[in-house]
């Protein structure tokens, strides 16, 4: 067991080979993702809890599914297209001469 530990120790001190866009994306996806739960929660509790109040003739509970359903679908939506275009950038870098220069000889 001390081996498994001194391994993954060892493992944290090698660096990783993320670029700093794949970084930035990690972070800001990580954000994306913990806003979606943050408002899906909020949509419940609102829906829930606020029944009985109105703004312009319609409960709170429909406002919060009006504002909140198309919020969390272009949540996802950002969520989605961030990790296209990440996956588009990281072939096209991949494919290039500097990187595989014996593929090209060949």
């Amino acid at each position: 067991m001390a081996g498994r530990l001194q391994q993954r120790l060892a493992e944290l001190d090698k660096p990783d080979q993320m670029t700093d866009e794949e970084e930035i994306w990690s972070l800001i996806r990580l954000t994306l993702v913990l806003l979606r739960i943050v408002l899906f929660i909020a949509i419940i509790a609102v829906s829930e809890l606020m029944e009985s109040h109105t703004i312009y003739n319609l409960s709170m509970a429909l406002w919060s599914l009006i504002i909140g359903v198309p919020l969390f679908i272009l949540l996802s939506a950002a969520i989605i297209f961030g990790d296209r275009f990440l996956k588009k950038e990281k072939e096209n870098i991949s494919e290039t001469a500097v990187l595989h220069p014996i593929r090209e000889r060949l």
